[in-house]
């Protein structure tokens, strides 16, 4: 959806792929944080979504 290969960063510069050994959120796993913001229990359905919110 990025279109970025992990550790890379959106053209735009918006957002960098970055993963991580532990978020300490592994009740809500799968989870991805985006500034000081956890979003939990991901589905793929609900990225585009959470993404849109930061646009």
């Amino acid at each position: 959806m990025l279109k970025v290969e992990e550790n890379g960063t959106t053209e735009d510069l918006r957002f960098t792929l970055e993963p991580v050994a532990c978020l300490g959120a592994c009740g809500l796993a799968p989870v991805m944080m985006i500034d000081d913001e956890t979003h939990g229990r991901l589905v793929p359905e609900n990225l585009k979504g959470i993404l849109d919110h930061y646009e």
